[in-house]
Parts: C-alpha cells; structure tokens; sequence
C-alpha cells in the first residue's frame, strides 16, 4: 500500500479531534477563562495532549485570538532554546501563547517565557508532570478510545480483545498503537474483524 493510501497515515491521525469521556470544549474554554487564560494540559505520551492543543488553537482563533503554537525540538536543548527566544521576540500583546512541551523547557528559559508572555491573555502549555500552571485538563487514554479512532480512521470493525491487548502493549500511548497500525496497513495485513481472528 502507498503511504498515502494509508488510512493510519500521520495527516490522518494529525486531523482526529480530542476526545474524552464527558469531555466538551464549551467547559475547558470556561474552565481557561476561570483560570485567567493560563493552564497546562497534562498527561503521558501518546494521551492526546498534542491533539488537544491543536483542537484549542481553531478555538481560540475563532474567538478573535491571534494563536502562536510552538514545539520545542525533542532531541536538542540548543534549538530549543533558540526556537524559544525567536519565539518569544515576535509576541504581541493580543497573542494567545500554546507551548507543546513545556517539560523540554529549563527553568531559565521559562521564567523569560512568562515574563514575556505575562501581557497575553493566553498562555496554555503541555507537560507529562504537574506545576508551572494550574492544571487545566488531564488527558487519559482507554482502549475504548482506541476503538473509535480506529473505526474512524479505517471504517472497520476491531477485535475488542485485539484492541484492549494492543492498548496495553503499547502502555496507554495512542499514538504508537496507531503507528502499529499503520505498519500493519503498509504490510497489507487486513484488520480483525470483530470475531476473534484476523
């Protein structure tokens, strides 16, 4: 299969919406707002922080703001800092600020951080511990979410057992049990039908 054939392939994943039980966007914006427009999202790899972040740019663009998202470099605390300091240096005071990855962050450059961004009436981070913020919302996965982003990607039915094995596998991150998914796809090998085999 072509990698753009894949139904797993990363633009795909990339344009699924956050999901949780009972969660509503209406309730995190209030709850932003009660917050004074600072927060962090919290949760481990692969729980949808990411995913979350880009659902409330839309959000927050269409409530008029101008959005700077940014994604320190992982592997290079360098180019992280320097992504930081040309970052910062184009605020404006109308800027609503979302940092996907505070953790890659040192204390140094996050006391410039909110020293720079105090003016701006957002300031929403995401982190895999508690702190820097108060806590906005707290991103968990389930194999039940698993479920309905693989039936939404693919239009298939899933072996339950299959599904919660793969979950536990991969410790909860959705985004590696896609990526197997992905894998799979390339390979041609067809999904499990919902019966117990493939």
């Amino acid at each position: 299969m072509r990698a753009a054939d894949n139904p797993f392939r990363a633009t795909r994943v990339d344009a699924l919406d956050y999901r949780a039980p009972g969660f509503e966007w209406r309730a995190l914006l209030e709850r932003l707002d009660g917050l004074g427009g600072r927060g962090v999202v919290l949760g481990p790899r692969g729980s949808g922080k990411s995913t979350l972040l880009r659902g409330l740019e839309e959000r927050l663009r269409d409530r008029g703001h101008e959005v700077r998202r940014l994604r320190p470099d992982p592997d290079d605390a360098l180019i992280a800092q320097r992504q930081l300091d040309r970052f910062t240096s184009a605020l404006s005071p109308t800027t609503a600020l979302l940092l996907d990855g505070a953790d890659r962050v040192g204390w140094r450059e996050w006391r410039r951080l909110c020293l720079a961004a105090r003016p701006l009436p957002v300031l929403v981070v995401t982190t895999h511990r508690r702190g820097r913020l108060p806590t906005l919302h707290r991103c968990s996965t389930s194999a039940e979410i698993l479920t309905e982003l693989l039936a939404e990607l693919d239009g298939g039915r899933h072996d339950p057992l299959e599904v919660r094995a793969l979950f536990r596998q991969h410790r909860g991150n959705l985004r590696t049990a896609l990526r197997q998914f992905y894998d799979r796809a390339a390979r041609g090998v067809p999904a499990a039908d919902g019966r117990g085999g493939e």
